[in-house]
């Protein structure tokens, strides 16, 4: 007996050291394409550094100001199209008023020419 249990021991330990260089292997393998793609990694960030150049602080500040400043133009001319567009609405409106009373006044003064005659 005490046999058997050193053999299933020794199977026991026999699988976990191939358990252990599987896993060692494995991590190497991870561990080495990591390290290539790092450096594929770094490499092609060097060739975008090259190709792109990058804006100092100073000058992305300067955009964000021209950027707000042109975004307050806009409102302040969005908002005086809205006060023309109704100021014309109310025109129109007084036009249409006049119009009427252009009419009527028109009219009033044909039957009063028409009564004269009579």
């Amino acid at each position: 007996m005490k046999e058997t249990v050193r053999n299933l021991y020794q199977d026991i330990e026999r699988c976990v050291d191939l358990l252990q260089e599987a896993v060692d292997l494995e991590t190497a393998k991870a561990v080495s394409l990591f390290g290539e793609k790092t450096f594929d990694n770094e490499r092609w960030l060097e060739e975008l550094k090259q190709r792109f150049q990058l804006r100092s602080d100073e000058e992305l500040e300067q955009i964000r100001s021209l950027k707000t400043q042109q975004a307050n133009m806009i409102d302040t001319v969005e908002s005086r199209i809205e006060y023309f567009e109704k100021l014309c609405d109310e025109l129109e409106e007084f036009q249409s008023e006049l119009e009427v009373k252009t009419k009527l006044a028109q009219n009033r003064r044909s039957r009063m020419n028409a009564g004269v005659r009579d």
